[in-house]
Order: structure tokens, then sequence, then C-alpha cells
């Protein structure tokens, strides 16, 4: 089952991602560079659209009970991708989208998928009673936008996002999680599939249509992992995302800019900068993510979760002030004219 499972999804990766090459400017599906972009020349975009159809087509073909028990779960993924491509066709604004993942947490709840409580933290437990959808939704939000935000390179989201899913898809295999197991590999082999396409030079992007639904696909699995690890491992999975996101957003506000304005100084960037090579940089952020990974998986569900976390906000501000350094020290235009 599993090897024909796979086939399909990547012949069905393939052929969709071959079709949006051939129409992507009939579709209004195509990336023109910008003063931020790393690309010079237009690419086409929406490659999520062929790798998200892949994988939730074959669940309803090879795991038909999945869909009857976790409905809700699906539907979420479809309003996310939807509103991912109209945002690849007309750019649409960051309060339509956060409205659209609001709606799909709401729609989560219904499928028990809820952050309700986080463990201990020095030494007291925390729970967040009606404060839980909040709390899930600005979790599911935040994510959902780091993933965003790192997708600035050749094969970088798609990598990293693959790295990401098979953490989760270990941990299905070592609880016998049919959620974990199920979702993350048919999303990982149809991201996989599509780096066929995306590696550098890439044929085409992602745009956000993937990012934004395997962000919120990592988010899902996040919450669904909670059962199996404490809450800070989460952090840990998504670590170089969450940092990316999180000091671009100190950096920003410390320059008197807008926490979400964008700029060509995120961690791809300045790392390009260094080694001016895309597979080169690719790689060195997978090896950086890799032993977070690695702590992640093995804290121990029910610890107090105190020196972890604040070991993250240590990693944070070192990160920080890197950043701050090389933007210094290298005399990079963060924010150069469009």
């Amino acid at each position: 089952m599993l090897f024909f499972e796979s086939l399909y999804i990547v012949l069905a990766t393939i052929g969709g991602t071959s079709l949006l090459i051939r129409y992507a400017h009939t579709l209004r599906l195509i990336d023109e560079p910008n003063s931020r972009s790393v690309h010079r020349v237009s690419i086409p975009r929406g490659a999520g659209i062929a790798f998200t159809s892949a994988a939730l087509s074959a669940l309803l073909l090879f795991h038909t009970t999945f869909w009857t028990h976790h409905l809700p779960i699906l539907l979420s993924m479809f309003l996310i991708l939807a509103v991912g491509i109209l945002d690849d066709r007309h750019d649409t604004s960051p309060r339509f989208k956060f409205f659209v993942i609001a709606l799909a947490t709401l729609v989560l709840w219904d499928d028990g998928m809820l952050i309700d409580k986080v463990g201990p933290y020095f030494g007291v437990e925390i729970r967040f009673g009606f404060l839980a959808i909040p709390f899930t939704f600005f979790a599911l939000a935040g994510f959902t936008n780091a993933m965003n935000l790192i997708d600035g390179l050749d094969g970088l989201a798609g990598s990293l996002g693959g790295l990401i899913l098979g953490s989760f898809l270990f941990l299905g295999w070592k609880y016998h999680d049919t959620i974990l197991i199920e979702l993350s590999t048919v999303f990982l082999v149809g991201l996989l599939t599509f780096l066929l396409f995306n590696w550098h030079p890439a044929a085409i992007f992602m745009g956000d249509s993937g990012s934004l639904t395997l962000g919120f696909l990592i988010s899902i699995l996040s919450i669904r992992a909670l059962e199996y690890l404490p809450s800070v491992s989460v952090l840990y999975l998504g670590a170089v995302p969450i940092l990316d996101t999180l000091i671009a957003m100190f950096r920003r506000k410390a320059h008197g800019r807008s926490a979400v304005a964008p700029d060509r100084c995120h961690l791809h960037h300045l790392l390009l900068h260094r080694n001016g090579s895309v597979p080169r940089t690719v790689f060195t952020i997978l090896l950086l993510q890799m032993p977070f990974t690695a702590i992640g998986l093995l804290l121990p569900k029910g610890m107090d979760q105190t020196l972890p976390l604040l070991f993250f906000f240590g990693v944070l501000l070192a990160g920080y002030r890197w950043v701050a350094w090389m933007i210094r020290m290298e005399g990079i235009d963060c924010y150069p004219p469009r």
C-alpha cells in the first residue's frame, strides 16, 4: 500500500507541477522579482497547489477513514490552501489571511485540536481555560507566518519543512499515532517530489499556497505531538523559522519600523550574502535545525520546562546579536528601494 500510495503522490505532484509551470502566465501565478528577491527573472509560483492536492487526494484514496474521522483537519487545510492561492494571484492583505487562519482554528476545535495547557514552568502547571482558543490561534498564525517568511531561497522551505515533517513521522512511528504518520507521510513525499522542481535554480516556487499550507500543517502536527512531548519541544522542532521570525520582528521594532515590514535581512539573506551560494546556504540552515530537532525529540513529557525555555531565549538573544553584528559589519541595507 505504501509503495502505490507514494507512487501516486509522486506522479500527481510531478503532473500538477508541470501543468502549473506550463500555464503559470495564464493562471497569473508568476513571481515577479523586486528589491527583496534573490531571483532576477520571473518564476512561476503556486506549486503548493500541486503537492497539497496530491497529498490530500492520496488520503482520500488510500486512507478513507482519515477523511471520515478527521474531516475538520482537512477542511481547515483547504481554507489555508485557498487563501494561499488567492495570495499567489492577488497578494491578499495580512488582515484577511489572519481572519482565515482564525476561521480554520475554529474548524480545528471541532476535532479537539486545541492547546489548553502547556505543562509546568517554574513548578507551576499552566492552563489556559477560556483563553485556549485565542492562544491556539496565536500559535497557529505565528508558525504559519514563520514558514511563509523562511520561504526565500530555492529549496529552503521545502527542505526545512521536509526535515520537520520527518521528525513528526518518527514521533508518529514511535507512538503508533496514525494522524502523525499519515499526514507526515503524504506531505513529505509530495514535498520531496516538489524539490525536484524547486532546487536551485528553481523552475517554480511553492508560493504562499505552499508555504502557508505547510506552516499550518506543521502547526497541526505540533498540537498533536503535545500528546507525547512537552510544549517547549515544539519551539525546538520548528526552531529556525521561529527564531528567524522573532529576530526579524524585534530588529524591525528596534529600528522604528513595523514588525511585519518586509526586508532583506532574514537569516537566509545574511548567510547567502556571506557565502554567495544558494545550495550551501540551504544546507547550512538545515544543519542549524538538526540539533534543535534532536533536543525537541529527546525532551521527556512531564518535565519542568523552565531550563529548555530559558535556553531557547538565550539562543534567541544570541541570534539577534549575531544578526545585528552581521548587518553592521557587512554594511547590508535591509530596506533597499523597490
